[in-house]
């Protein structure tokens, strides 16, 4: 009898041993998903939403610091790539140029390729909707934008490695 309890006690502790060792590779995939979604959202609505109207474009210091406050986002080629095209302050130029705030609404993320997040990185397509209201609060104009992103795993955590918007806002810039 001692015997069969003892049996019984080791087929239990390996039954557990067994389940709490599963593969949670679905598990590390859908959470990795899921923060590349989390920064996705975070970036677009930091870059795109503009509250006030009284950005100092001549102030190379303050367009530095700005652009910069965006390198928390991006893996540092990525980061270079943009800051050197002056992308960062695209959204700011544009709610200049339209005498308009702009709020973003509607952000959608969806994947594009299946096969990448074992890699430790994520392509996702992303559409959202830029709302341009004027000093009086009324709307203005709506901007759908859709664009691509890559988000990879780095040692500092999750990173945008690549980032395209289109040209839509840079259209607005420059009809």
């Amino acid at each position: 009898m001692r015997k069969l309890f003892v049996l019984l006690c080791y087929s239990v502790a390996l039954l557990l041993f067994v389940t709490a060792c599963k593969d949670t590779g679905s598990d590390d995939t859908t959470n990795f998903k899921d923060s590349a979604v989390d920064l996705g959202e975070e970036f677009i609505n930091e870059l795109y939403t503009v509250d006030e109207l009284n950005f100092d474009f001549e102030d190379t210091e303050l367009m530095l610091d700005y652009s910069n406050a965006y390198s928390t986002y991006l893996t540092e080629e990525e980061f270079e790539d943009l800051s050197a095209k002056r992308f960062f302050i695209i959204p700011q130029e544009v709610a200049d140029k339209q005498n308009s705030t702009i709020t973003v609404q509607n952000i959608k993320f969806e994947k594009y390729d299946e096969d990448q997040e074992e890699s430790g990185s994520i392509d996702l397509e992303q559409t959202f909707t830029l709302v341009f209201t004027d000093q009086e609060g009324n709307t203005v104009d709506e901007v759908d934008i859709k664009g691509q992103m890559t988000v990879v795993d780095t040692e500092n955590g999750v990173k945008i490695d690549r980032y395209h918007d289109g040209q839509t806002l840079v259209d607005m810039l420059y009809p």
